[in-house]
């Protein structure tokens, strides 16, 4: 045991002012001999006996309030090991006192001498037993160093994530994640070694001094990518524990929020790494609640990425708000706006990134009433040739700024020449239709110009002219065509939809369609199967996948197809995009070539007809003659969009993703000292968002073409510009990024499941030290709770005594 203000202690000398006051105030009695009085004489003495115990017991318990009162001024600590310990010895001395109280009960009234004397030495023996086992414990029990001068080996895990960017008048995360931190090595000695690790993929490892601490504390902000917050805690963990001193602490600093903690809590991570080292101490700090109200914009969805000349395009987009009041409604603002055009920009001037400057295109407001959402309408207007950037973002300011804005790319291209080779003139019409949507098939800004043929006029056709040709229920002398085989190879895209005008057995493998073999013609009894899409991220199945309800394909029921056979090949490759249900047999395929040139086309391959209306292929399948046939209609669009890549999303993407940006190749090539020609090393400048940002050089072989940009780390707009090139694309954070949904404490105390684990909420409260000689336990609050219970049995007892003093008598 340690007392924290030991010259305090000094005040148990105080103890002799009630013993001085109990003989100061005590009466001698007058004796008078008076022998027809005698038997009065008997009874005062008797009187007097109980007296004295009685104001014996008052004068004890005024010596305990004034002994437990300096104790408790004193601050007494023990070691944490030995709470326990200290607490039994507690309950010995308690049961001493109570059985010394029974002692003097039996003496007071006249019990046998026998249970009074043995009451008597029993207490005292527990009494003396408790006062022998404290004072061993005292002695050679682990010392506490109460002073702050020994070094600690600490490690500080600021959780910077983009929830830290919230900010009111009362509540700026990051400050405060700054002024805890530096609190923090303020108050541990100068010869300690301190770390400060953040979300970053930055090596763990100690400062220099603490003045290299405070300065990186100083220059810490909100970060968009983030690492694993239980990487951070292991690292941490691991980097205190090489340390030599012998006091060692990491303290996580974090707002507990559930996209932070979640996965680290779910997949049971935590718990190995605060036993992997017992003798680190984990202290998790709260920063609370987060206060204020903040609206969000989710990501935008856009009606067509790859839009058309002159068409305009919906955009919408979800806007909720949090921390409102109930009843109360809001009126939200969104604007559109669309970044100019300058080939000249961006450019470095003086320093500083001139960017593209923007013009607002649209603008609408909504009524959200309370913690609610609603969604926002926008348009973008029609646009020229080229890959246009743009935005949508809150007017006005809230405490999340982060998620009031949402960045987005679109590709305004000219129509797509497409060719449907089909010899029902009725079902090449209705997929024309299908792909053309919502514009008519002669409507010149549609999006695909759609010219049909039927299968004996593909002679007179030049395939060059169109970038998809549509098979509808072909021959196998049309697949197997040297025609079909070179366009395939010069970068043209295939659609087939097989159908009965194909043979069984009909080996495709020997052409660029890839290694199928048609094994045999399925018919399924009634009532069919249906399509049954694979868990693929394939840009055909996913936004499929992702409609809400799902698409009810068990509705549209499919009698025949063809079953198609992967076989071992050179040349190419197959990946199933959807099965029959009931079977394993391949209803989409996609054929990979794997050629290392990558001008080849794609190529994709349906086992039942589309759309199947004409007499020979109605029977087949209901995917167009079903009611409401819009999932086969969806269907064909996303494989159009995919073989023509006009699905969108290639100038999209998300914080922390790595992005490929296409150049075309350069034919330029160099000699040096008559060696051979050599690539000619082309150079790129990479313009990330942020005024203050640098542009970064990027360079690439003239036979290259694509650049590879690892890791994109900033949202919002991002150029790269080069020789005769400019191209932009959007970052945006993903919508789960500032979710404030926060994690309960109670989880982190079981997902730690550690004794040494430690969860606060006041900085005062954070353990600055981490070993086990440090571990203390106060006893400031059960002294002063004793101190109470004392001061009301001595006002207890000494109202009693002076009440049956005065109905007696003076005494």
């Amino acid at each position: 045991m340690t007392f924290l203000n030991a010259t305090l202690a000094f005040g148990l000398a105080a103890i002799a002012i009630p013993i001085a006051l109990h003989f100061l105030a005590r009466r001698e009695p007058k004796k008078v001999v008076f022998p027809s009085l005698r038997f009065l004489t008997k009874r005062y003495e008797s009187n007097r006996s109980r007296f004295q115990i009685r104001r014996w017991w008052l004068l004890a318990l005024r010596i305990a309030t004034v002994a437990t009162v300096a104790l408790a001024f004193a601050r007494p600590i023990v070691h944490q090991s030995l709470s326990l310990t200290w607490t039994t010895i507690a309950i010995v001395a308690f049961a001493g006192v109570a059985l010394l109280f029974l002692a003097g009960v039996s003496f007071s009234r006249e019990h046998a001498r026998s249970l009074r004397y043995g009451l008597l030495a029993v207490s005292l023996a527990t009494l003396l037993f408790a006062i022998v086992w404290g004072g061993i414990t005292f002695f050679s029990g682990p010392k506490i160093d109460i002073a702050s001068a020994g070094p600690v080996a600490i490690a500080i895990v600021i959780d910077n994530s983009p929830t830290s960017a919230w900010k009111t008048i009362d509540d700026d995360r990051i400050t405060r994640l700054q002024e805890i931190a530096k609190w923090i090595v303020t108050r541990v000695p100068r010869s300690s070694d301190v770390s400060v690790i953040d979300r970053s993929s930055t090596p763990a490892s100690f400062a220099l001094d603490p003045a290299s601490a405070l300065a990186q504390i100083e220059q810490l902000k909100p970060l968009w990518v983030t690492q694993p917050i239980a990487s951070r805690i292991e690292a941490a963990v691991r980097l205190v524990s090489s340390s030599e001193l012998n006091s060692r602490s990491v303290i996580v600093l974090s707002d507990l929020t559930a996209e932070t903690w979640k996965r680290a809590i779910d997949s049971a991570e935590l718990h190995p790494i605060a036993e992997s080292q017992p003798s680190v101490s984990l202290t998790l700090f709260d920063l609370g609640e987060f206060q204020g109200i903040n609206r969000s914009l989710s990501a935008v969805s856009i009606s067509d990425l790859t839009p058309p000349v002159n068409s305009p395009v919906s955009l919408s987009a979800m806007v909720s708000v949090i921390g409102g009041r109930e009843s109360k409604t809001q009126s939200v603002t969104a604007e559109l706006e669309i970044v100019e055009s300058d080939p000249a920009l961006p450019v470095i001037r003086d320093g500083k990134i001139v960017r593209p400057t923007s013009k607002s295109v649209d603008r609408t407001s909504v009524q959200i009433k309370g913690n609610s959402g609603a969604e926002v309408l926008l348009t973008i207007p029609p646009l020229e040739l080229g890959t246009h950037m743009g935005f949508v973002r809150f007017v006005g300011e809230d405490a999340m700024p982060l998620d009031d804005i949402r960045f987005f790319s679109i590709e305004v291209r000219p129509p797509s020449p497409v060719l449907i080779v089909c010899d029902d003139d009725d079902e090449a019409r209705v997929l024309a239709q299908t792909i053309t949507a919502p514009l008519s098939i002669e409507d010149p800004n549609a999006e695909y110009r759609v010219d049909t043929v039927k299968q004996r006029d593909l002679q007179a056709v030049r395939f060059a002219d169109f970038d998809m040709v549509f098979f509808i229920d072909p021959t196998t002398e049309t697949l197997t065509s040297e025609l079909l085989s070179d366009y395939v190879h010069a970068g043209g895209n295939v659609l087939v939809a097989l159908g009965p005008s194909s043979e069984p057995s009909s080996d495709l493998s020997a052409t660029v369609l890839g290694s199928l073999e048609l094994v045999r013609r399925w018919r399924v009894p009634p009532p069919g199967t249906f399509f049954r899409l694979s868990p693929t991220t394939h840009p055909i199945v996913t936004p499929l996948s992702e409609l809400p309800g799902g698409v009810p394909w068990s509705s549209f029921r499919i009698a025949q197809y063809w079953q198609l056979q992967p076989v071992s090949s050179d040349n190419a490759s197959t990946q199933t995009l959807a099965s029959f249900a009931g079977t394993e047999h391949a209803a989409i395929v996609e054929v990979k070539s794997d050629s290392v040139n990558s001008d080849v086309g794609r190529v994709v391959i349906v086992a039942t007809p589309l759309p199947a209306l004409s007499k020979s292929t109605r029977d087949w399948n209901e995917l167009f003659s079903g009611n409401d046939a819009w999932p086969a209609f969806l269907l064909v669009r996303q494989m159009t969009d995919f073989l023509l890549m006009r699905s969108g999303g290639e100038s999209n993407t998300l914080v922390g993703q790595p992005k490929m940006v296409k150049v075309d190749p350069s034919d330029e090539s160099r000699d040096v000292q008559g060696a051979s020609p050599s690539p000619v090393v082309r150079r790129f400048q990479w313009y990330p968002p942020g005024e203050t940002a640098l542009s970064i050089p990027i360079n690439l072989e003239s036979d290259e073409t694509e650049l590879r940009l690892l890791s994109v780390d900033t949202p919002g707009v991002h150029w790269i510009r080069g020789s005769d090139f400019q191209q932009g694309f959007s970052v945006n954070l993903a919508d789960e990024t500032t979710n404030l949904t926060r994690i309960e404490p109670a989880a982190f105390i079981s997902a730690f499941g550690s004794e040494r684990f430690h969860f606060v909420t006041e900085r005062e409260a954070i353990d600055l030290k981490g070993d086990d000689a440090n571990q203390r336990v106060s006893l400031h609050s059960p002294l002063m709770l004793l101190v109470l219970l004392v001061f009301l049995l001595e006002q207890i007892l000494s109202n009693r005594f002076y009440r049956s003093t005065t109905a007696g008598g003076a005494v």
